[in-house]
C-alpha cells in the first residue's frame, strides 16, 4: 500500500555550535498544558490550554473533534521505546512533554501528549535540531510544519509509529553512522565538545532532505 506525502522546502541555515553547553541540560519540570489543567480536562479544553504552535493546536482540534483518542496501546508502546532511547535523536528541545507523559496517567491527556509528541519528534527528524543543539533554543522548526493531519490519521487508522517515521529518516549510509558513533560516545561520557561536534553531525544530516515521501 503506497502512501504519498508532499514536503515543503527549507533552506538550512548554519550555526556556529556553542560547545561550553551540554547537549542535554537538567531542568526543572514544566507543565505542557495552562497550570489551571490540574484535573483532567475533556480533548478540546486539553488541546486549548497545551504549550504549542497554532499549527499543531489546529490539527489536534481537527482529530480530536472527531475522535476520542487517535493511540491504541501497540502504538504507545512501540512509540515508547522510540523515545525512551530517543532512537533517532528527535526529542531535541521538546523533552518537556516527554517528561509529562512519564507523569500522566489520565486517558485524554496520555492521549494528546503522544500526538504532540509525534509531531513533534516527525518535525525534528525531518528539519533538524541545529539550533538547539548549538543554543537551546525552545522551539527551533515552527517554519517548516508536516503534514499533521495526514500523520495523525494514520496513526487514527492503526498503522504502525516506526512505518511512518520511515520517510523522514535520512537515507544515506553517514546518517546511520553518525547516529550509532553519538550514542557510543555518549554511553562512554566523552568530553562535551566531541559530544556536541558529533551531534551537530547528526542533526546537519537530518536536515539536508528537505522533503521526504512515502514510497
Amino acid at each position: 500500500m503506497a502512501f504519498l506525502l508532499l514536503g515543503c522546502s527549507q533552506t538550512t541555515k548554519r550555526v556556529k555550535p556553542m560547545i561550553s553547553k551540554p547537549v542535554e541540560s537538567s531542568h526543572a519540570f514544566i507543565n505542557v498544558f495552562n497550570e489551571s489543567m490540574i484535573v483532567n480536562g475533556n480533548s478540546m479544553e486539553l488541546i486549548e490550554h497545551l504549550d504549542a504552535f497554532q499549527w499543531e493546536k489546529e490539527a489536534l482540534v481537527r482529530m480530536y473533534s472527531e475522535h476520542t483518542d487517535l493511540w491504541n496501546i501497540e502504538q504507545k508502546e512501540e512509540f515508547k521505546v522510540i523515545l525512551e532511547k530517543d532512537k533517532y535523536l528527535s526529542l531535541c528541545g521538546d523533552k518537556r512533554y516527554y517528561e509529562n507523559l512519564l507523569f500522566s496517567n489520565e486517558d485524554a491527556r496520555v492521549d494528546i501528549l503522544y500526538s504532540i509528541l509525534f509531531l513533534r519528534y516527525v518535525n525534528n527528524l525531518s528539519n533538524g535540531c541545529v539550533q538547539w543543539v548549538s543554543s537551546h533554543v525552545k522551539d527551533e522548526n515552527h517554519l517548516y510544519n508536516i503534514q499533521a493531519d495526514y500523520l495523525l490519521s494514520m496513526i487514527e487508522k492503526d498503522a504502525l509509529v516506526e512505518r511512518l517515521l520511515i520517510p523522514f529518516i535520512p537515507k544515506k549510509r553517514a546518517f546511520t553512522i553518525a547516529l550509532r558513533d553519538y550514542h557510543l560516545m555518549v554511553a562512554k561520557s566523552e568530553n562535551s565538545e566531541s559530544v556536541i561536534r558529533q551531534r551537530l553531525e547528526v542533526e546537519s544530516l537530518k536536515a539536508f532532505e528537505s522533503y521526504p515521501t512515502y514510497k
